[in-house]
């Protein structure tokens, strides 16, 4: 199978010759422009021959001028729908645009997005969250753009062949979580806007993260997705054989993004032997439960690249 056969066949429950393997870091800075941002993707996804072409995001929502975080509901008002020829977006379809002229139509492209909330706090700083919380009436105009921003990101990605888009929401993170939501934030706040975004984006393969700890699942169980990802050896957070007795969608983790990086060449084999033996290979895609630290050293991905690969084709032999 090629990449592009392998990702759809896992994400259909189909069978496999091995499940796909992927894993991402940051290294595009919002100073680079796409096609830099572009350059940089390749070469990492070509070193280690990942199966899915996935990008992260590094460009972020913006902010109106001379405005620096959110401090009062009048700073929430200001923040509209924003055009997609906003280099936020345009360099982010550019740096896609560019992975798929260099890899080619048999390499899947993933993009990565957040949620409406999270699109407002990666640049305007999380303790504005205290802002949107206590005032969740001023807060809906300001969702309700960002959303309807990211629908029309949405379609550009659809538009573009994009094959999925990794939607990182923290709507699962509980309030025992930093930066979690209590049920009627959840509610008020997050659910609404996630799926509106999520039931605009037919087209591509959704791969819902819930991104965060203390997470309750069961919030998002619901949402319009195929791929399930989520920090899964999180002690505070389900395991990946308590999910596959929940969901029929296809799962995504099976490496400890937050130990791989000080774990040793046999435990990272071990953890990828247990996600394996759980799942039987099918229905998965083996890949971190979240973004990789920037220290991770050369012999996590080795590791990772080789025993995953050769180990996926014995599970699926």
């Amino acid at each position: 199978m090629n990449k592009r056969e392998r990702f759809y066949a896992a994400v259909a429950g189909a069978p496999v010759d091995r499940p796909p393997l992927s894993v991402w870091m940051h290294f595009v800075t919002p100073y680079a422009t796409g096609l830099q941002g572009a350059a940089r993707h390749c070469e990492f996804l070509r070193q280690y021959d990942w199966d899915l072409a996935k990008a992260v995001s590094d460009y972020r929502h913006p902010l109106p001028d001379g405005m620096e975080t959110v401090a009062t509901p009048a700073d929430m008002a200001r923040i509209t729908v924003q055009p997609m020829d906003h280099p936020t977006y345009a360099n982010q379809i550019a740096l896609l645009n560019g992975i798929r002229a260099e890899l080619g139509e048999d390499w899947p492209v993933v993009d990565t997005t957040f949620d409406p909330i999270q699109q407002v706090l990666r640049h305007a700083g999380f303790s504005a969250l205290r802002v949107i919380l206590d005032n969740p009436r001023a807060a809906r105009p300001m969702l309700e753009a960002v959303t309807e921003t990211v629908i029309r990101y949405m379609r550009q990605l659809a538009a573009n062949g994009i094959d999925g888009v990794f939607y990182s929401t923290r709507a699962a993170a509980t309030e025992a979580c930093v930066q979690g939501y209590a049920r009627d934030a959840y509610e008020e706040l997050l659910r609404p806007y996630d799926l509106a975004i999520l039931g605009e984006s037919r087209g591509v393969v959704r791969m819902l993260h819930a991104c965060k700890n203390h997470l309750d699942l069961d919030r998002v169980a619901d949402y319009p997705h195929e791929v399930l990802s989520w920090a899964a050896h999180d002690p505070t957070c389900p395991t990946i054989a308590e999910m596959r007795q929940r969901t029929g969608k296809c799962i995504m983790g099976g490496i400890d993004q937050a130990r791989v990086v000080e774990q040793s060449r046999p435990e990272i084999r071990c953890d990828i032997d247990a996600a394996l033996a759980v799942t039987g290979g099918r229905n998965f895609i083996l890949a971190p439960g979240c973004t990789f630290g920037s220290n991770a050293p050369a012999h996590v991905f080795d590791t990772i690249a080789e025993y995953g690969r050769d180990r996926d084709s014995a599970v699926a032999a």
